[in-house]
């Protein structure tokens, strides 16, 4: 009977030690679990954070490509009414050239929706609303960028002059400078802004009128942009802190 009692004493205690280990062994697990989550949660946070920020960064491009595109608009304007009015120095024409074929292109900023995908960490952002709206922006800001470069490419394309020295890239002030008097003396254009029949004239006169239309259709891509940008930083802000 001593014997027994002191086997059922020991039984107990292996029992008791096991229960311990196995307590110990769960709530290890349940603390390795609560830090993985909760580190879950902060990169969940930092990537809102990081994207929010994106959204800042392509709110102020907006607002750079905007003032260009209104700028270089007036240009195109001033630039056919000189145009389509004749004129006998071709330089009227030319001080305007550079201006009225270039703007600020908007570049959005993606670094962060580029990490998060990439990485295979989309599944981190549990908010599967906010998700959603996340992958919609910038699903529509690919669209819009094709369209834009679209456009351009139909613009390149109307501006292929059949011979640059005949149209006087060379005489364009930005240019001229690296030409020695000499090779400017060599280098002659063609009288072609007096003759309204003139290939060249006519190839300027195309380009510039669907340089107007094309930055209209960008101005009103980027707005909407800026304001789909807006929205879902509103939407991010909570989740933000």
């Amino acid at each position: 009977m001593i014997k027994e009692n002191k086997a059922s004493k020991y039984l107990l205690y292996a029992i008791g030690e096991i229960i311990l280990v196995v307590i110990g062994i769960l709530i290890a697990l349940s603390i390795n679990n609560w830090n993985e989550t909760r580190k879950l949660k902060q990169q969940e946070t930092t990537y809102y954070c990081k994207i929010k920020e994106d959204l800042s960064n392509d709110l102020l491009n907006v607002e750079k490509s905007r003032a260009s595109l209104e700028e270089r608009i007036l240009v195109l304007d001033r630039f056919l009414i000189h145009l389509l009015k004749i004129q006998d120095d071709k330089s009227v024409l030319l001080k305007d050239y550079l201006a009225a074929v270039r703007s600020y292109r908007f570049m959005p900023s993606k670094a962060a929706i580029i990490d998060i995908t990439s990485s295979g960490k989309l599944e981190n952002l549990k908010n599967q609303e906010l998700k959603n709206s996340i992958l919609n922006y910038y699903s529509e800001l690919d669209n819009a960028l094709q369209i834009i470069e679209g456009n351009y490419e139909v613009l390149n394309k109307v501006s292929e002059y059949s011979n640059s020295t005949d149209f006087g890239i060379q005489e364009v002030p930005f240019y001229k400078n690296v030409y020695s008097e000499e090779l400017k003396s060599l280098l002659k254009s063609v009288e072609w802004q007096k003759d309204s029949n003139h290939p060249i004239f006519i190839e300027f006169k195309n380009q510039m009128n669907l340089a107007m239309i094309i930055c209209e259709r960008e101005k009103q891509l980027i707005k909407n942009i800026k304001e789909k940008a807006q929205a879902l930083m509103l939407k991010i802000e909570p989740f933000c802190l």
